[in-house]
């Protein structure tokens, strides 16, 4: 398997994942709601993240620099992490709601540009026989 597909394939996942959280933000009641949420979220999109990086941004990180996303991948990317950080620490609903909302709003941005432009780059820079092989890598990551 590519590292495009799986990557695309958890993606999948994680939008009916973020979709599923919108879905009940409204009816958490305490802040230990809020705070378990954005610790699952903490660990899969690490994990997740962490194959990105490791694997697929390398061969391509001078055609995002050239189209200027190298930077601004990286921003977002903490930008998320930062927000469910400040979910799981937050002090009361108001702010653990704002902080989750604003990390989900900004994953699905995120996710998306890495559907419209960082997998395309991929495909079209990296050949078939190194996409197979930074995939069999990336399975490689999930047996760990």
């Amino acid at each position: 398997m590519k590292i495009t597909d799986a990557l695309l394939a958890e993606h999948v996942v994680f939008h009916s994942i973020f979709a599923s959280i919108n879905r009940e933000i409204p009816h958490f009641k305490t802040i230990e709601e809020f705070r378990t949420v954005a610790k699952m979220l903490l660990g899969t999109l690490e994990a997740h993240g962490r194959a990105e990086h490791d694997l697929l941004l390398p061969p391509i990180e001078p055609f995002l620099h050239e189209i200027g996303h190298l930077e601004n991948f990286h921003q977002e990317d903490d930008a998320i992490v930062d927000n469910l950080k400040d979910t799981a620490e937050a002090q009361d609903l108001a702010e653990a709601k704002s902080h989750l909302n604003k990390a989900l709003r900004l994953a699905v941005e995120h996710f998306d540009k890495e559907e419209r432009f960082v997998f395309p780059l991929a495909e079209k820079h990296i050949s078939q026989d190194s996409l197979h092989t930074l995939g069999a890598k990336w399975s490689e990551m999930k047996e760990l």
